[in-house]
């Protein structure tokens, strides 16, 4: 008995480990629509996001193409703060149904096959629908000089706001 208790306090601690690893670590959901890209992991970025959304970077941003391209995926209710583009964005809507909104307008909705151009310093958000999930590519356009200014997060007032 006095060699195995030993092992049997190593395995103990090694379960009890493991268990509090895993209950920090967030839940990756799949998404019930499927596109050609990877869902990708959880968007590095959250802290500029309500909700929770996935990352896949298609294109990384370098000096030969100047041309980062992500594939985001969105969970209902997920959406980005408001923020603004010193170079400008392109959605390109993948699957599903989501929301997009500049500063002054009404929500729209935006669907798979939607391209939404949004000019330099236009404050703005995107994101999943109240009840879908929504998947996009994002390209950041005249880079290198595209600076991403991220503000508030968007209220529940506006994201649930009646769209046009």
């Amino acid at each position: 008995m006095k060699k195995l208790l030993p092992l049997l306090l190593c395995s103990s601690m090694l379960a009890t480990g493991a268990a509090t690893a895993g209950e920090t670590e967030e839940k990756i959901k799949k998404a019930p629509i499927d596109t050609v890209f990877t869902q990708g992991a959880i968007n590095p970025y959250g802290k500029f996001f309500t909700g929770t959304s996935y990352l896949t970077m298609l294109s990384e941003n370098d000096s030969v193409f100047n041309a980062p391209i992500g594939n985001v995926t969105f969970e209902p209710k997920t959406r980005t703060n408001w923020h603004k583009h010193s170079g400008g964005q392109i959605l390109l809507v993948l699957s599903g149904e989501g929301r997009y909104q500049e500063r002054g307008k009404a929500v729209q909705i935006i669907k798979k096959g939607d391209v939404v151009r949004i000019p330099p310093e236009v404050e703005h958000w995107h994101g999943g629908g109240i009840e879908t999930w929504m998947t996009h590519i994002s390209v950041e356009t005249n880079v290198p000089n595209n600076k991403s200014t991220w503000l508030e997060p968007v209220s529940n007032e506006d994201f649930m706001s009646d769209p046009q």
